[in-house]
Formats: structure tokens, sequence, C-alpha cells
């Protein structure tokens, strides 16, 4: 029996190879782009549930932001309101706390114990860091909801009111975590201007006077 030469031997396993070559690359490829669909899809769905969780919380956190700051709608937000936001923003917050990055939990507690006195006793809602009457106006008086007396206890001390940059720089830093959140690049805080230092005036040349 003749004996195949190598270069036919070398043709005929080139010619099986190379469709077994082609087709386990477009297997792999495949299935890299079924990663890559898997991948996107995941992303769009976390996307979406993280925009309809801000949906339910963004005007909440907002309301709260106006009753402490005295600002927009503050004379239709009663104290009982102000609690009840708290408490329906800690419940959402607590069970998709791990749907968001470890900024935004940490924000919103930022922001949280900013605005309320926790801890108050078993039983007991948080009370409110902010003032019953102050140069904003008298929320007994002026606002849209009949005052109650029973509301007196619900606030902190007045000297544990917090004060309106702070609860806006934390309400800004929440509001910045959770825009993150949603694939929204902020824009960084302007820096102030540098001004240059003037260049020193030369010395005079000798036997002149300087002007």
């Amino acid at each position: 029996m003749a004996q195949w030469p190598t270069l036919e031997i070398a043709k005929l396993i080139v010619g099986v190879l190379t469709p077994l070559s082609v087709a386990l690359l477009g297997w792999l490829f495949s299935r890299q782009l079924k990663r890559l669909d898997l991948s996107n899809w995941t992303n769009q769905k976390l996307i979406e549930k993280r925009l309809a969780i801000y949906d339910d919380i963004a005007p909440k956190l907002n309301q709260l932001l106006c009753f402490f700051t005295w600002v927009g709608y503050w004379k239709t937000i009663s104290p009982a309101d102000a609690i009840h936001a708290k408490r329906d923003l800690d419940r959402t917050l607590n069970i998709y706390r791990h749907v968001f990055e470890a900024e935004v939990y940490k924000t919103y507690q930022a922001y949280i114990h900013v605005l309320f006195e926790t801890y108050t006793g078993a039983g007991h809602d948080a009370r409110l860091r902010a003032l019953v009457q102050g140069p904003d106006g008298d929320r007994r008086t002026d606002s849209a909801y009949a005052w109650s007396e029973a509301w007196n206890p619900c606030f902190s001390e007045p000297r544990n009111a917090a004060g309106k940059d702070q609860v806006l720089a934390t309400y800004k830093d929440l509001m910045a975590a959770l825009t993150r959140s949603l694939g929204v690049s902020t824009p960084e805080r302007a820096k102030a201007p540098v001004t240059p230092e003037p260049a020193p005036r030369p010395a005079p040349a000798s036997g002149q006077t300087p002007a």
C-alpha cells in the first residue's frame, strides 16, 4: 500500500480542521453575544427598577426639604405628614437598599439624621429637628392646616433644630447619589476662580528714583 505524501496529509488535516475551527469560533462568538445581551438586559432592568423607586421617593424627600427649610409648599405639610414621609422612606430604602450603590443609603442616612432625632425610646416616633416658631413663620398660625397641640411633643428641643444650610447640603448629596445611580453624571461644583498674584515690580536701576 502506497504511503501518502506528507503534503497531502497536511492538506487533509487542514481541510478537516478549518470547518471545525470556524464552527468553534462561531459558537464562542455567539455565546459571548448572548452573555452581553443578558448583561445589557439585566442592567436595563436594574435601571428601570431604580427609576421606579426614584419616582416614589423623590417627592417625599423634597417634601421633607420644604418642611425643614420653610420653602415651597411648607405651609401645607403638617408635622404628621413629615413623620409619615420619613416612615415611608425608611421602609422603601431599607427594602431596596441593595438595589442601589452603598453611597445612596449612606447619604440617605446622613440626610435623615440631620432632620430627625432618632432613637427616642421604644414605640416612639423620631422627633422633628425643626422649630415650631421661627424667623420664617409660625406653624401654629401660618399653616394651611389646623394645628393640633398633640404635635408639640413631636418636635425636638429648639437647640437641636437643623440649620437650613446643613439640610440643603445633605439633600443635594443624596439627590446627586441617586442621579449617579441612574447612570446620569452630575456636574462638579464650580471652583472659585483663583486670582493670580501680581508680579513683583523690578528694582529701579542705580541712580533712578522709583515712580
